[in-house]
């Protein structure tokens, strides 16, 4: 069956089915629904937790192993399967289609994937297995009217309430990024004592978190000022901030510079933004942008687990080459 994000709280509520698959490439709504599940599955008496991830490379017999054994407490277990934007090979999709044939009453498996491709993944034999006894949930990228309504709807669960002021800030920082604007919100909800949330809030939010945001790091590239692109960077790693969130929005910021240089129409972004990102994309050449993409391909690749490396270094560097102060080659590697 299919279920939209939305709507798995009250199918929660009634049933939980063996089998649950998770696909997207948006993270934060990603990782609250499989919070949800698990949160289900306990309440139900899943005590156990096997989690069987790519990055790592998955050992399918052992997942079939697991599946077919006695828990280890004579409990309920939950078989987590991480797959990122990797597939089951061969072997791997005839296991899923064996477990998912004799479901038992004691595990449940949970799969996390990117998002799904309409001609491959969803005609593939373990997906088809799964929606006749499971539930596929795909998340989706929330833009437009439907980020402001997810804000609206993020800030009401925390008691708070934004003026339109505030709201369009938040909207405007977060472009799209659910977990910056979530993690906006909580600031938030930490600052504002009666529940009503101005612009100066939101300006105290950001100022409060340790004075950097990553949207600070983007337009520091933008201004060409390397000494502050490490400051920042530095700072914000100090901080605790993960790699993803800087990840994000370097390459929002590369995709954008991408079409400004190939002659596209300037995005929908503030005109003091719009006008920096032009300058910037006229300071740059195709192949100072094709080397800051490889840069953080390779970061995400060390995020993932699937090339060794600090992240934080190609992050860096990808940061430098944007504000026209590469590292040398040798530094890049």
């Amino acid at each position: 069956m299919r279920l939209r994000p939305e709507q798995l709280g009250k199918h929660l509520s009634d049933r939980l089915l063996p089998a649950y698959l998770v696909a997207g490439d948006e993270p934060l709504q990603q990782g609250e629904l499989l919070d949800d599940l698990r949160r289900a599955a306990r309440d139900q008496g899943f005590d156990e937790r096997h989690r069987f991830s790519s990055d790592t490379g998955i050992d399918w017999n052992a997942l079939l192993n697991e599946s077919q054994s006695m828990s280890l407490f004579g409990g309920r277990r939950i078989l987590e399967l991480v797959l990122g934007e990797k597939r089951p090979d061969k072997a791997g999709s005839q296991i899923l289609q064996d477990m998912l044939a004799h479901p038992g009453d004691d595990t449940l498996l949970l799969i996390r994937c990117s998002k799904l491709d309409r001609r491959k993944d969803l005609k593939s034999a373990w997906v088809t297995a799964l929606d006749q006894v499971g539930a596929i949930i795909e998340v989706w990228p929330v833009e437009g009217n439907g980020l402001r309504n997810w804000l609206q709807d993020r800030l009401a669960s925390r008691g708070l309430r934004a003026s339109e002021d505030a709201l369009a800030l938040l909207i405007e920082r977060s472009e799209g990024n659910l977990l910056a604007a979530a993690q906006e919100v909580d600031k938030l909800a930490l600052l504002v004592e009666d529940g009503q949330v101005g612009p100066e809030d939101v300006q105290q939010a950001v100022g409060d978190s340790s004075r950097y945001s990553p949207f600070d790091l983007t337009e520091a590239c933008a201004q060409g000022d390397p000494q502050r692109v490490l400051h920042i960077i530095q700072t914000l790693k100090a901080e605790g901030v993960e790699p993803p969130v800087l990840l994000w929005a370097l390459s929002r910021d590369i995709r954008i510079l991408d079409s400004l240089i190939g002659g596209g129409q300037p995005p929908r972004l503030p005109p003091q933004r719009v006008r920096a990102m032009q300058a910037q994309a006229r300071r740059l050449n195709p192949q100072q942008l094709r080397a800051a993409q490889a840069g953080a391909i390779r970061a995400d690749q060390c995020v993932k687990g699937m090339a060794k490396g600090d992240p934080w270094q190609y992050l860096t560097a990808v940061a430098l080459r944007l504000a026209g102060q590469p590292l040398p080659r040798s530094m890049e590697r």
